[in-house]
């Protein structure tokens, strides 16, 4: 007994200095940071439900399946680092609604071009972002029999070979923070996408349905609206926010089943 007591306390003890090991490096300290822009210097609106740059660090004998560096709705990231060689940033491998021209398509057409970094210490850098459409004079406003929330948009292609717009998607929300997640959406098909004008709409009882959000009594909601667009089925072109004010909370209609 007294042996088997003696085998579990040098286990003990080995955890102890393995689990001091792992703790005494020090924390991460250079900060990499920047926006997102136009190509005149505005934001550019992103979704933040959506991987966008994949920062990777070779060396240290270990396979890096890199780090998902965050871009908030408004453009902007920021990720701590440890300082270093070896670190190399590029894009998600997908299809995008938009062009970064720091970032180009690779030959084989296997993902985007790398850009190496050594991080001794803090780094900033925007990074211009081309696209396809335009979003401009969004407005959101209920239907005159309470019943909807409606929005209103224009459109300007871009690109001249840009995809065309295959479907336009409204978000309501409780807070400020609108993008993708949001499961109180609703989703409908462009039968003209060449028109300019968009539209977009989605039954205020959808916003007070518990599946979405439980004792919704709120009499004001965030809106962002985005364009989807032909072959890029999970990258969308998105509005900035606005706050709706003044909503009913009775009578409104139940959904279907």
């Amino acid at each position: 007994m007294k042996i088997k007591y003696f085998a579990l306390a040098l286990a003990l003890a080995g955890a102890s200095l393995s689990s001091c090991e792992y703790d005494n490096y020090d924390a991460p300290s250079a900060e990499f940071s920047g926006r997102l822009v136009t190509a005149d210097g505005e934001p550019f609106l992103y979704d933040n439900n959506r991987q966008l740059f994949v920062l990777y660090q070779s060396g240290f004998g270990k396979d890096d399946v890199g780090i998902n560096m965050v871009v908030d709705n408004n453009g902007s990231f920021r990720q701590l680092l440890f300082t270093g060689n070896h670190y190399e940033l590029t894009l998600i491998n997908q299809a995008l609604p938009f062009d970064m021209p720091d970032f180009p398509r690779m030959e084989d057409n296997t993902g985007y071009e790398r850009i190496a970094y050594d991080i001794t210490g803090n780094v900033q850098k925007d990074f211009v972002v081309e696209p396809y459409y335009e979003i401009s004079d969004f407005q959101v406003n209920l239907s005159e029999n309470e019943r909807n929330i409606e929005a209103t948009f224009n459109v300007t292609k871009l690109k001249e070979d840009a995809p065309d717009i295959a479907s336009t998607k409204i978000y309501v929300s409780t807070s400020s923070i609108v993008d993708s997640g949001i499961s109180c959406m609703r989703s409908s098909n462009v039968s003209d996408p060449t028109s300019t004008a968009m539209r977009a709409s989605i039954p205020l009882a959808y916003y007070r349905d518990k599946q979405y959000y439980i004792n919704n009594f709120r009499t004001y909601a965030y809106v962002r609206v985005a364009v989807e667009l032909d072959g890029i089925p999970n990258y969308f072109l998105f509005s900035d926010i606005k706050k709706i004010e003044n909503l009913p909370v009775t009578n409104l209609p139940e959904l279907p089943e």
